[in-house]
């Protein structure tokens, strides 16, 4: 056999073709794994948010006497940073309400001992796990008087700008909450399959180079 035949037999050797096939395989997986995880980071945001389960007092409920607190339930576990619960009367004076106490899915908040017959409006924030703001309102009366709507307008137009100013400032912390959130799938996915086409890429620089040693 000559030296050109001896290279043209090692140039088709079975088992080379065997090892390039599986590291193109390989590649291939990898490339679809990375379009997959960048795909499902992208959907992620897309998912549905979570939401309110239940309340105490129930919304439109009306009382014979003042809770002791405001309790909310969700579906999901809640964090601290951007949840708040604010209490106003019919005129719009906040109550104080104690800070709000986050138990898993339940947020509790202590209302104060002299609450007077009226009408009542809970406005709350919650951040929930995965990052995203939800928010709402809850009416309640106390009394026999109460109806359990709160009026449309408040009759204190400088205790509404007050409250107004509050959620603003919990809405901007729990937004630059969510935005972390929704970055962290995509770094992920990405970093993921680039990894794996980076390993697969150096198996086949190595694989070629033992083929011209050899040769």
């Amino acid at each position: 056999m000559t030296d050109q035949t001896a290279v043209d037999a090692k140039a088709v050797d079975p088992t080379t073709l065997t090892r390039v096939n599986r590291l193109r395989a390989t590649l291939l997986a990898g490339t679809v794994l990375a379009a997959a995880a960048i795909g499902l980071a992208d959907a992620a945001p897309a998912s549905a948010h979570d939401e309110l389960l239940a309340s105490s007092p129930e919304d439109g409920q009306v009382l014979d006497a003042a809770p002791a607190s405001v309790e909310l339930e969700f579906s999901n576990d809640i964090i601290e940073m951007g949840t708040a619960i604010i209490v106003v009367d019919a005129a719009g004076e906040e109550l104080a309400a104690g800070e709000p106490a986050i138990a898993g899915r339940t947020v509790t908040a202590t209302l104060p001992a002299d609450v007077a017959d009226g009408e009542y409006q809970v406005r709350w924030r919650a951040v929930s796990a995965d990052g995203h703001p939800i928010e709402g309102t809850i009416d309640f009366g106390v009394g026999a008087g109460a109806t359990g709507e709160y009026p449309a307008e408040p009759t204190s137009d400088e205790a509404s700008e007050h409250a107004d100013d509050a959620e603003q400032a919990d809405s901007q912390d729990a937004e630059e909450t969510s935005a972390a959130s929704d970055a962290w799938p995509i770094v992920a996915g990405v970093a993921v399959g680039l990894g794996v086409i980076a390993l697969v890429a150096a198996l086949i620089v190595r694989t070629v180079r033992r083929r011209g040693d050899a040769s």
